[in-house]
């Protein structure tokens, strides 16, 4: 059971960056097709002592849960970091998630997500809504998935009083290509500009590469880059920011 849980421990890279405006869930759905509870619980205490002492916790959890037809997907992540009693940074995001696959090309989708985001001045920001997902191809080494949404969102910037009342169009392509298991190949675009005003769209690539060195141990290189063309107030906050992460991967 426990090889079904825990189907992939990363070891030093990231899960889902939350220095980005839009959270990747596809790399996050579990492989496993078998109904029942898959996922994985990372949590991480950090301690340094140099001219101040620096406290890091860091938590990422993931569930999912089939039945049939139907999958709930559950995400919870939260980074903070403290100095002289002193929150430095902190981010959280919860997110749920409910699909229902009419047909063998055809899911329906619904969720909701809260996020708080202090390097990015997101003081509060809620999601909610639903839409459709297409699948154009799935085969064992090579998959392909099509979304589109309609989202509501509502954010509280940090440091002021702006508040926005958004509804937002989403779309995604995601598509997985793999040469048994030493090479696997990953990509994920988003695309979310406002309904009323599309010139206000954040836009989010992710792709990862995933090489076998020997059974079970991989080398994982993560690439993510996210623009927004209409950030928060905040001359400090950039348009575009990006993460290139890179580690081992250890399957069991």
């Amino acid at each position: 059971m426990l090889k079904r849980i825990v189907v992939s421990i990363l070891l030093t890279i990231s899960f889902t960056p939350l220095y980005s405006q839009i959270v990747n869930i596809e790399s996050l759905r579990s492989s496993v097709d078998s109904n029942g509870w898959h996922g994985f619980e990372n949590f991480n205490i950090t301690y340094t002592k140099n001219t101040k002492d620096l406290f890091e916790l860091n938590n990422n959890f993931t569930a999912q849960y089939k039945q049939d037809k139907s999958t709930w997907l559950f995400l919870n992540t939260w980074n903070v970091s403290i100095a002289a009693n002193e929150k430095l940074e902190q981010n959280l995001l919860f997110h749920a998630r409910y699909d229902y696959r009419q047909n063998d090309w055809l899911t329906y989708e619904a969720l909701a997500q809260y996020q708080q985001n202090r390097p990015l001045r997101i003081h509060d920001r809620v999601l909610s809504g639903g839409g459709t997902r297409f699948t154009l191809f799935e085969k064992p080494s090579r998959k392909g998935y099509l979304g589109t949404l309609i989202l509501y969102e509502y954010e509280n910037e940090l440091g002021n009083d702006i508040e926005r009342h958004d509804s937002r169009f989403s779309a995604y392509l995601s598509t997985y290509l793999a040469k048994k298991d030493k090479v696997q190949w990953s990509t994920t675009i988003y695309y979310q500009p406002r309904i009323d005003y599309w010139a206000d769209f954040r836009t989010s690539l992710q792709t990862q590469l995933k090489l076998g060195i020997i059974k079970k141990l991989s080398f994982v290189s993560t690439l993510s880059m996210t623009y927004d063309a209409f950030p928060v107030q905040d001359e400090d906050i950039p348009h575009l920011t990006v993460k290139w992460v890179n580690g081992l991967a250890l399957t069991f």
